[in-house]
């Protein structure tokens, strides 16, 4: 099971600008970022994610733009920078996906950020793409990880890698002719069996001007991800290894915190909030209704949720706006644990 504990959303690996290549501007507040998914399905079906094994099933469900909306300005007041369309599924699906970029963009300073495999049939899908990155979006991430279909579909299963360089070019042609404006990147998901076939990519987004990173990817191609089945049984056997489901009645501002948590948001389709987008969506890990759940609550369920006493994903040392931010939402839940001055040391009069 360790695939599953020690595995993190390539997602959730958006540099800082300063990692990328400068000839195109790369994300700012690369580290915080609210993912939603405006669809529940994506058209691939790769090892190395749990969309692909079937943990995370396709369904229809689909977020009507006034949900969207409302969405969007709940995170934007709680201070998010960008929206990512960048979650469990691949947004260019989403053939009306222009109209919710424009719904980003009614927000100023908001950015939004798309991820996809562009593995998508051009005839039919580069028309909208293109609509789409229009509609203002500032960043694309494209992920690929062969130049040859043989490599490339040891991983990207189902997909077709000249369907990307034919959407590809159709791009490139949108942004010399200026219709689009989107920061473009070819992200390059690097394993020992794939490297060799990185260079043609970066030739290809240097000879047409976007941001090319290759990124060591997680994960094995070769041992795929559990299914629905066996995560299902894995988040049975952690809620049972967990002594205690309650929530702390109080507690003390943390000295470390994850990431994923305090810095992030993943939302699905149908508006629900989930615990983090490293792990794909189950019943067991819902916190409920994002625009029903105050900001502190929000960050409050997911620190204290039984699944992350089990979880080895790496934490960081709390900054000091990580610091204000948990003891602005312990004291307006009157959950701010006190130190307790020795009486020894109390002052008497």
């Amino acid at each position: 099971m360790n695939a599953i504990i020690g595995w993190v959303k390539m997602n959730a690996m958006v540099k800082q600008a300063a990692d990328l290549t400068p000839q195109v501007r790369g994300p700012t507040n690369g580290d915080i970022h609210f993912d939603i998914d405006l669809i529940d399905k994506c058209n691939l079906r790769c090892p190395t994610c749990f969309r692909g094994t079937g943990a995370q099933k396709n369904t229809q469900a689909a977020l009507p733009l006034e949900k969207f909306r409302e969405i969007v300005a709940k995170a934007r007041a709680e201070g998010y920078p960008n929206i990512c369309l960048i979650n469990w599924t691949e947004a260019f699906l989403l053939e009306s996906l222009d109209r919710y970029v424009a719904i980003v963009k009614e927000f100023d300073g908001l950015d939004c950020w798309i991820s996809s495999n562009l593995s998508l049939p051009p005839p039919r899908y580069l028309p909208s793409i293109i609509s789409a990155l229009s509609a203002g979006v500032d960043i694309l991430f494209i992920s690929v990880s062969g130049w040859s279909q043989p490599v490339y579909e040891i991983n990207h299963a189902k997909g077709r890698v000249d369907w990307i360089k034919e959407n590809l070019a159709g791009i490139a042609d949108a942004l010399r002719d200026g219709r689009v404006r989107t920061s473009v990147w070819i992200r390059y998901l690097e394993w020992p069996y794939n490297a060799h076939e990185g260079l043609p990519w970066e030739q290809l987004a240097n000879q047409y001007g976007i941001g090319f990173q290759a990124v060591p990817a997680h994960g094995d191609p070769l041992k795929p991800l559990p299914n629905a089945q066996v995560y299902g049984q894995h988040l049975e056997n952690c809620r049972n290894a967990t002594v205690d489901h309650r929530a702390p009645i109080e507690m003390e501002v943390p000295e470390k915190v994850c990431g994923l948590i305090i810095d992030r948001a993943a939302i699905d389709a149908r508006g629900d909030a989930y615990l983090c987008c490293a792990y794909p969506n189950a019943p067991e890990l819902r916190i409920g209704r994002y625009v029903d759940i105050d900001e502190d609550d929000f960050l409050l369920k997911r620190h204290t949720h039984w699944f992350c006493t089990l979880c080895q994903i790496p934490m960081r040392d709390a900054n000091d706006r990580d610091r204000d931010r948990y003891r602005r939402a312990l004291e307006a839940k009157g959950m701010l644990k006190q130190t307790r001055v020795p009486r020894t040391q109390r002052c008497v009069g």
